[in-house]
């Protein structure tokens, strides 16, 4: 408590001293806009790909955490264990280790699971959000096989000085709490938060092994806390500089499964990012420079198994990128980077810790005509002198009319094994070969608006595969990891938006649907069963939303689907499909200088009982009442 009091203090003090997103797209001379040093990777080089961009949900879901948006708002599937439990995601039937997650460019993923947990990422700490389906490491590297999540924050300049409060709480014993405060003038932007997140979680479930007797969740007790501050320094209309700096900390008891009697393991995470990035932009040329340090640490302890592990993970990376606009048509991109991961593990069979990495890359882009524009990327990585897969890629996009668009693409992805994968004690396999992919998708987007209706229609075919997938299989008294598999993706992705507005309002209808099939081929050579979706991986999921809105009042509901999931090779097993639905209402005024939302939500109305982990239980019908101050 005595360091977030001082963190407390020196936030003040600074802030008692503290006196545009630029389009970074084609302008010969840079135009100074109020936002800057947002990255722009997706938006200039991920053609082809499918980018769900979720901004827009961001401000209304300040009080939640990056996992439980996604599970309402995207096509990415959420595997929780629960209320205060590990959140990881799935991406078009690729597994957690295939989602690359980054904030502000920095890539989030351990190097000892190659998973990042989202139940830790507060919505309050992030200003963008976009998520990208499909393979991408000719751009992003190592890690983006079934896509990527982008989290951004923005320095904003000439803003004066606005505070914001959040408030809320819940059913359960949920307390959240949040302050940021932005301070800008013509060259300087500060901005400060802090976050707080508590609760018990001690809901009841229904014991499918007690004949449905209701219990009540014990030892599930959960507490976060968050500090981020940036500084934003503009030297002149070409130069732009930014620190940020990003401090969270979590407490949490880990609950007993149904099947077991009671629990007394927790666990501890501990994380700080330390970035600096700095962008120049003149005529003809853009130069971006990040240099990044990351600390992740996480303790586990159970006491009544007698087993304590403790990991500790450094990273320090330096990247660049060099852009030149050579004609009105044509851009090239060049990457560069060097990274050096350090691993200590109580749970690690290893002689070496340390991991470096070198990577290159290019990217070139030239619009053919005014409705065809041709894109090419490739990218190489050496990791201690292994030399890793060619990543190359190829993107169109067709512009036939003004309503609607296409785009097509083909790229390679590759991820690497796990140090958990190679050397954990018992059952690692140091001899792990990388898993490599490739996806071809192809794009669709339809603007039929026309006058007060707005109607918005995207849609996405996707086939891909990946090889050398690797799975944690038992070999005698432990599990040990293979490359045995060969997973086909393919699917189909959609979204559409709806919105009609008269005279009694603004009326609105928002879907994401996805139909992902994902196939072991090896193991459908060896089984009389034919096809065999992935454990965990549902074939269906949607979306949808219905809201109306008049003046300073909204009303919505929100609507989820998942059909089953296996959850045994041979179908023994499986997780039913289940329906969820949210109803809520947000008001919002203004008094003087001080403008306040407040928003009401019924989550879970249907008080459905259902898993997405086996043995996991989740909560049912509950109350979440969230206020928000902009001073």
């Amino acid at each position: 408590m005595n360091k977030w009091l001082f963190i407390g203090l020196s936030l003040w003090t600074g802030l008692l001293f503290a006196q545009e997103k630029d389009s970074l797209k084609s302008a010969d001379i840079p135009v100074l806009k109020e936002i800057v040093l947002s990255e722009d990777r997706l938006e200039r080089w991920a053609v082809g790909s499918s980018v769900l961009t979720l901004d827009s949900v961001l401000e209304k879901n300040s009080y939640s955490d990056i996992a439980s948006l996604l599970s309402g708002s995207s096509h990415i599937r959420i595997r929780s264990y629960g209320a205060g439990g590990l959140a990881s995601s799935s991406i078009r039937g690729a597994g957690a280790s295939h989602t690359q997650i980054l904030w502000n460019g920095v890539v989030l993923n351990q190097a000892t699971t190659g998973q990042q947990d989202l139940s830790l990422i507060p919505v309050f700490f992030i200003d963008e959000l976009d998520v990208q389906s499909g393979g991408l490491s000719s751009l992003l590297g190592e890690g983006a096989v079934g896509g990527s999540i982008h989290l951004q924050n923005r320095s904003v300049y000439d803003q004066g000085v606005k505070t914001y409060v959040q408030v809320a709480a819940g059913s359960f014993g949920q307390q959240m709490y949040g302050l940021k405060t932005q301070i800008s003038d013509a060259k300087r932007a500060f901005d400060v938060r802090l976050f707080s997140h508590a609760a018990e979680n001690n809901y009841t479930f229904k014991d499918p092994y007690l004949q449905g007797e209701k219990r009540v969740l014990e030892h599930a007790s959960f507490l976060s806390r968050g500090f981020q501050a940036s500084y934003a320094y503009r030297l002149n209309k070409y130069w732009n500089a930014n620190f940020r700096y990003w401090h969270q900390e979590t407490d949490r008891e880990l609950a007993p499964s149904i099947s077991e009697a009671f629990s007394v393991a927790e666990q501890q995470d501990e994380s700080d990012i330390l970035l600096l990035q700095i962008h120049h932009q003149k005529e003809k040329v853009e130069w971006n420079s990040q240099i990044a340090y990351q600390y992740a640490k996480l303790i586990y302890e159970d006491s009544l198994r007698d087993v304590f592990s403790e990991h500790s993970s450094y990273r320090y990376k330096f990247s660049q990128d060099l852009q030149w606009r050579f004609s009105d048509h044509q851009v090239l991109r060049l990457e560069s980077s060097i990274q050096l991961d350090t691993v200590k593990s109580t749970n690690l069979d290893v002689v070496g810790n340390n991991e470096i990495r070198f990577a290159s890359g290019i990217n070139y882009r030239n619009w053919l005509s005014n409705k065809l524009l041709f894109v090419l990327g490739a990218r190489q990585e050496v990791i201690n002198d292994d030399l890793s897969p060619f990543l190359p890629s190829v993107a169109f996009k067709v512009i036939p009319d003004e309503n609607w668009d296409m785009e097509w693409s083909w790229s390679r992805s590759y991820k690497r094994p796990t140090w958990n994968d190679k050397y954990w004690r018992p059952g690692g396999n140091p001899d792990l070969q990388e898993e490599i992919g490739w996806m071809t998708n192809l794009r669709m987007g339809m603007d039929l608006s026309k006058g007060n209706v707005k109607k918005k229609i995207g849609v996405s075919w996707y086939f891909g595969r990946i090889n050398n997938w690797i799975i944690w299989l038992p070999a005698g008294a432990y599990w040990t990891p293979e490359n045995i598999a060969l997973v086909e993706q393919k699917g189909v992705e959609l979204e559409t938006e709806l919105e009609f507005e008269n005279s009694w309002g603004i009326f609105r209808y928002e879907n994401t649907f996805s139909c992902q099939l994902a196939n072991d081929l090896n193991a459908k050579k060896t089984s009389d069963l034919g096809f065999q979706q992935l454990i965990y991986i549902p074939v269906l999921q949607a979306n949808h939303k219905l809201s109306w809105r008049k003046g300073n009042s909204e009303l919505y509901y929100q609507h989820h689907l998942e059909s089953g999931r296996n959850l045994a090779t041979d179908h023994s097993d499986y997780l039913k499909p289940y329906l969820l639905g949210n109803l809520g209402i947000r008001y919002s005024y203004e008094m003087r200088s001080i403008r306040m939302q407040m928003g009401v939500q019924i989550n879970n109305l249907w008080n459905t009982d259902y898993r997405l982990v086996k043995d996991r239980p989740m909560p049912g019908r509950h109350l979440n009442v969230n206020f928000n101050f902009i001073l």
